[in-house]
């Protein structure tokens, strides 16, 4: 037996070792196959919007006059009477940029307007559409700066849709009217209070958790419960798969309205590398306070022992989740987090159905979210592995202690250690 489970040992190194590797294979293909896909988005709005009676024209990049004809003769090329202006624009939403398409009278009223691309997610523009935004735009004059009323539940995505809507509108306006009024918004203007304070309560937690106060305990519910607040149910600032995602490819460079859940989830990131593991999950995640005060009112028992299903399957949803996103372009696009849902009513009727699951198990079993499909741990493992499995091919490579060939990996307890310390 003795000799056996050595074998075996390094026989599920060498397994996991393979599939690392492959998981890197896999999104960088999917992101490769992604960049070769066709955006037809654009040719798709001149499609729709373009008839036998009219012409499209290049005025300059992005923006075009949509004139009427008449056989192979242009109507209304010198008097504008006739024509109509096309121009694009994008705003910066919860997950990044969406783009619009928009059709202007010679007058600056706004006759169309259709959504080209965006990395929002769709329970939030799908709120939008039910409010009927775009609807409220249309015939609008643009002589003056586009504004709307906000959707409530949905500020970000609505106000990054009117802004660029106003952006498309800034061209055209300059040609009927003779200026414009937007300005270019530097990245550093999406930099507000909400993401100084993420800095701050996660310096906080990293204290908490390593002091030996008696008091360690209460201090640790008080964070929870201020960041349950702030993170939670006032602006739902979690950082989830779609936020691993988008830090993956990049999106946060170009601008989202809220660089929140990206602090967060670069702040764990580091911890996890120098301590192997995440005080994210013991300290400051909304949902996982959530679960625990469930816990307290059902008296909840501890989970029996994690089945290797229960490991290893939010790891491969993690991991088809990620290449979805990098091959679309859009990873808020696939969510399965009830997030949404538990603080602020937003998503589909699977996600109501899954959180509703969560809430009633949570009365049972303690954390089930964090110990089922949550994708936090699953990024752990695979950090906190190939963490180890570098700093042991690099200590082969220099002087061979006894110590170093023998010491063992140490192994991410992210969840085991939040709910060791609500048993406290």
């Amino acid at each position: 037996m003795s000799i056996k489970k050595p074998k075996t040992a390094n026989r599920n190194k060498h397994f996991e070792k393979i599939l690392s590797i492959l998981s890197i294979l896999l999104l960088l293909v999917a992101w490769y196959l992604g960049g070769l896909r066709p955006n037809n988005s654009q040719q798709q709005f001149f499609e729709h919007i373009v008839s036998s009676e009219n012409q499209l024209l290049e005025i300059s990049p992005n923006v075009y006059k949509l004139v009427r004809t008449d056989g192979d003769k242009l109507v209304g090329t010198d008097a504008d009477k006739n024509a109509k202006w096309v121009s694009f624009g994008t705003g910066i939403g919860y997950g990044g940029e969406l783009t619009v398409g928009a059709v202007f009278s010679h007058t600056g009223e706004v006759e169309t307007i259709s959504l080209l691309s965006s990395k929002e997610t769709s329970s939030y523009f799908d709120k939008v559409v039910e409010e009927k935004l775009p609807e409220a735009l249309l015939g609008k004059n643009i002589k003056t700066s586009i504004h709307i009323d906000a959707i409530s539940g949905a500020t970000l995505t609505s106000d990054a849709y009117t802004h660029a809507l106003d952006q498309a509108a800034d061209p055209i306006r300059e040609i009927i009217f003779g200026y414009h009024l937007s300005e270019q918004t530097s990245v550093w203007s999406y930099f507000k209070w909400l993401d100084a304070a993420a800095l701050i309560l996660f310096a906080v937690a990293i204290w908490v958790n390593r002091t030996r106060s008696k008091h360690k305990v209460k201090m640790n519910v008080v964070l929870l419960a201020t960041s349950t607040l702030l993170f939670g149910f006032h602006s739902a600032s979690l950082y989830s798969a779609s936020t691993i995602g988008g830090l993956i490819d990049g999106s946060w460079i170009s601008g989202v309205a809220n660089y929140t859940p990206f602090i967060l989830i670069a702040l764990s990131i580091g911890y996890i590398f120098y301590y192997n593991r995440n005080v994210y999950c013991q300290s400051l995640c909304p949902f996982g306070a959530v679960q625990q005060c469930l816990a307290k009112v059902g008296n909840a028992k501890s989970s029996p022992v994690r089945h290797q299903f229960f490991i290893w399957f939010p790891r491969v949803l993690l991991l088809v989740t990620l290449c979805l996103g990098a091959y679309f372009r859009n990873p808020a696009a696939f969510v399965y987090e009830p997030f949404g849902i538990a603080f602020g009513m937003i998503g589909g009727m699977y996600l109501f159905v899954l959180t509703v699951m969560i809430i009633l198990t949570s009365l049972i079993v303690r954390r089930p979210w964090c110990q089922s499909l949550c994708p936090i741990n699953a990024m752990t493992d695979f950090l906190v592995f190939n963490k180890n499995w570098f700093k042991q091919a690099r200590n082969q490579k220099g002087r061979k202690t006894p110590q170093n060939r023998h010491k063992a990996p140490r192994k991410s307890t992210v969840n085991n250690e939040a709910i060791k310390q609500d048993k406290e």
